[in-house]
């Protein structure tokens, strides 16, 4: 007889091989998890229902409309005109400038999904314009978006989160040492840095030539192709996206934000309705929806804190603090891909502390490598919603996805590990 633990992990296993044997479109296979979830009681009705409604979902879909009304200005051509210019066409000089505007937009947006949808729209003009697939340049960007955004920490949307994990310390009984509000960047800025020179010159390496997938509504439409906008929606194009921007970096609900955004975009005649849900992407939020259920139903189900307990009695015993620091590494990037980022931290950071203090280390280095883990993983669409959104602009294959990502995370935790165990060594 099978329990509901033993049912989510056959689930979470179909919708894999649903995605690797590609014979249904990736959002209908994981709108077929989330019956399945239901219909085997691994997941409340009102929980699954709940997941259309999210303020992720609403951002999303809401950013979505916001970053189809700049498409339809003047606004990606210009700016790639420029670029065009500036960089002499070369493919590398232009992925490497996005990359580096998006990781500086990512120290103050305070969603990497919004994030995401604010710059794949220059970057898919940038692809139309020199003629190359989005298949080269989308993916390396998602890695920006996810791995490179909140390194800096005091500047960022995440600048007392050392208070936070702080906090945990003291609760769950650690009291000899604490973490400074640098003391999270010094580990994850070089680490960043060496990830963007990764995405830049080995991942465009990686991925394929040409799309592997249909691409997404929103890559496949061409509106800056149409009439001109009248001069007062040109600038009201122009200036929802820069107001959402700001609200974004404020800290306003994102939500709220982008769906504000949305409307306006629609009720001043930048778009119109049809072009509006047309540019939904609703393929890539059926997608998210089903493995944020997958993930709900993992995390129910007690799978993640199956894994930590593993995780507790393999390190038993175990006096390298490198080892010990790599293997919290590797179980949060583990759990990052089955359940969401942010999640995973908040789940593993007190387990972290226990375990250190049951072995009298300091949990310093572990606790900013969970960190480091939840920002490292996209080998699944689970692990983020910005790699269900790249996978669609990028006509990526589940396939690609993981060979791709297993590399970044390769090299993000031997280096994470490297920098934080040295620097706040396990046993002194």
């Amino acid at each position: 007889m099978f329990n509901q633990m033993t049912l989510c992990l056959l689930i979470f296993a179909l919708m894999i091989v649903l995605f690797f044997i590609k014979k249904i479109p990736m959002s209908f296979s994981s709108m077929l998890v989330v019956v399945l979830l239901v219909v085997t009681g691994c997941v409340e009705s009102k929980t699954a229902l709940g997941s259309f409604g999210n303020s992720t979902v609403v951002t999303m879909a809401s950013m979505f409309i916001v970053a189809a009304g700049l498409t339809r200005t003047q606004m990606i051509n210009r700016i790639s005109q420029l670029l065009y210019k500036v960089t002499d066409g070369s493919f590398t000089k232009v992925l490497a400038t996005y990359m580096v505007i998006t990781c500086i937009l990512g120290q103050f947006v305070p969603s990497i999904v919004a994030l995401f949808a604010l710059v794949y729209p220059l970057v898919q003009n940038m692809c139309d314009r020199m003629n190359i697939s989005p298949s080269k340049m989308m993916y390396p960007i998602a890695v920006a978006c996810v791995s490179t955004s909140f390194i800096i920490e005091p500047i960022g949307p995440y600048a007392a989160w050392y208070v936070t994990q702080n906090g945990y310390l003291e609760s769950y009984g650690w009291t000899a040492s604490k973490l400074s509000m640098w003391s999270e960047t010094m580990v994850f800025l070089p680490v960043g840095i060496v990830t963007l020179l990764v995405a830049i010159f080995i991942t465009p390496k990686m991925m394929p030539d040409a799309p592997e997938t249909s691409l997404g509504t929103v890559t496949g439409r061409k509106m800056q192709e149409q009439a001109p906008l009248s001069p007062v929606r040109e600038i009201l194009g122009y200036g929802v996206f820069i107001a959402v921007i700001i609200g974004l970096m404020a800290g306003l609900p994102s939500w709220q934000v982008t769906l504000a955004g949305a409307v306006v975009v629609v009720l001043s005649g930048v778009l119109t309705e049809r072009e509006a849900i047309d540019n939904l992407n609703m393929s890539t939020i059926l997608l998210y929806i089903g493995v944020t259920v997958l993930g709900s139903a993992l995390a129910e189900t007690g799978a993640a804190e199956q894994l930590g307990n593993w995780l507790a009695n393999a390190l038993s015993g175990v006096n390298n603090g490198y080892i010990i620091g790599f293997a919290f590494y590797a179980v949060g990037y583990i759990m990052t891909s089955l359940l969401y980022n942010r999640a995973v931290s908040t789940v593993l950071v007190p387990l972290a502390i226990i375990t250190c203090g049951a072995m009298g280390c300091d949990p310093r280095g572990p606790v900013i490598l969970c960190s480091l883990a939840s920002m490292s993983s996209l080998i699944t669409p689970l692990s983020t919603a910005v790699v269900p959104m790249a996978m669609n602009a990028g006509g990526y294959s589940t396939k690609t996805v993981f060979k791709a990502g297993i590399v970044h995370g390769v090299i993000r935790g031997i280096l994470g590990t490297a920098i934080a165990m040295t620097m706040f060594p396990a046993f002194g």
